[in-house]
């Protein structure tokens, strides 16, 4: 069986749900990775929900992001951290990034601010932390709500710390290439009790019952809700909720997340090892940053696409496993274009369009140190014998 789903408790924990245990409905998995979160980062409160990008939408709701409002974010990320805004009546506004780490420049954040701005969504790209202090300090300053897209930084370190306390709410992901991994489902995290509150009652379709901490309609209902009068929803809400399922295989992930993350890390070692002393930039890791790696990027030294294509054919030729290309900015998308926002965006993240088609992102979530070693030299050989073609 393939040690991403077996490594831990995975089959053990589902057998539990399977046997619809009194354990189980008294101590329902999703309470237990909830409680689990909050003791690893520290935080008061954790809510499971069914998609990083759920998550997502019900923190910006509980932010009070509403039509008209402003949403400062990267285009160097994935869409829907501007689609998301869009949906709820919000403007996107682009930052651009940092050219050597490639998150979110602050000062570019600053330069964007305005009277409607109401959230600012950072992202950890690749899993490298974004310089939270500084865009925290924005933040503060300005009475914005930082919404953190921390889906590739598992347990990533911003100067000792664990990257996700310090924003006023912090999405995770556990989509099926995540350290922690459910195929889809997320988590949010947050200090701030009205936060929590306004989050878990949106992704839980309103209910009036739910609070900060948890709901008690996860595996069971009490016969007081029964009654012909009883009154459900008191606010509007879609149905985020995460499932037990899932939560058995996220918390038997999480519990060894620390081995999981480690490995990726030992892994990223070995490409620093090959691109070291190429023209191949790699992504600057400031002093007292610690990558989470969910992959290893680096900037190519290729000005055109067909040169970027040329050697991923050829490493593919060469026996090599596949790698990725940074998505397209955000408001290049065409759904984008449609909307209007790439003749309005174009030319203002002009760092983000210069590095965006050089990127090339490799896999760090092999089972093994050996499956990575193989596949890694591969790829110098690639990056070798590529070199001599062009000479």
């Amino acid at each position: 069986m393939d040690p991403k789903w077996t490594s831990g408790n995975e089959l053990k924990y589902l057998q539990e749900v399977l046997n619809n245990s009194d354990d189980v409905k008294k101590n329902p998995f999703t309470d237990r990775l909830e409680e689990a979160f909050c003791n690893k980062y520290g935080v008061k409160y954790a809510i499971a929900v069914n998609s990083g990008t759920s998550g997502l939408h019900a923190a910006l709701v509980a932010a009070g992001v509403k039509p008209g409002d402003e949403v400062i974010t990267t285009p160097f990320t994935v869409v829907v951290d501007s689609t998301v805004p869009v949906i709820m009546g919000a403007e996107p506004i682009f930052a651009d990034i940092d050219p050597e780490t490639h998150n979110i420049d602050p000062k570019s954040i600053q330069e964007r601010i305005t009277k409607k701005t109401k959230a600012i969504i950072p992202v950890a790209h690749d899993g490298l932390p974004y310089d939270i202090d500084e865009v925290k300090k924005i933040a503060d300053e300005n009475d914005i709500i930082v919404v953190e897209d921390n889906a590739q930084a598992m347990l990533a370190e911003y100067k000792g710390r664990y990257v996700g306390k310090d924003a006023n709410i912090t999405m995770f992901s556990f989509e099926r290439t995540k350290h922690v991994s459910t195929g889809e489902g997320g988590m949010l995290i947050t200090n701030d009790e009205g936060l929590a509150t306004r989050a878990r009652k949106f992704a839980g379709m309103g209910f009036k019952n739910l609070s900060a901490r948890k709901s008690d309609l996860v595996a069971g209902v009490p016969l007081e809700y029964q009654t012909p009068s009883y009154e459900r929803n008191d606010a509007v809400g879609l149905n985020y909720r995460f499932n037990e399922f899932l939560a058995a295989i996220a918390l038997a992930q999480f519990e060894i997340a620390d081995e999981r993350v480690k490995l990726r890390r030992d892994i990223a070692k070995l490409y620093t090892e090959i691109f070291t002393n190429t023209n191949f930039k790699m992504q600057k890791i400031p002093e007292g940053y610690v990558s989470s790696y969910f992959t290893y990027a680096v900037e190519s030294p290729f000005e055109k696409i067909n040169e970027w294509s040329n050697f991923h054919k050829h490493h593919i030729n060469n026996g090599g496993d596949d790698f990725y290309a940074a998505m397209i900015l955000s408001y290049e998308e065409p759904i984008m274009k449609k909307l209007g926002y790439y003749e309005k965006c174009k030319g203002t993240c002009p760092v983000a369009e210069e590095i965006q088609p050089k990127m090339m992102q490799f896999k760090t979530n092999y089972r093994t140190i050996e499956d990575a070693k193989k596949q890694i030299s591969i790829l110098k050989s690639s990056l070798d014998s590529f070199v001599k073609t062009k000479i």
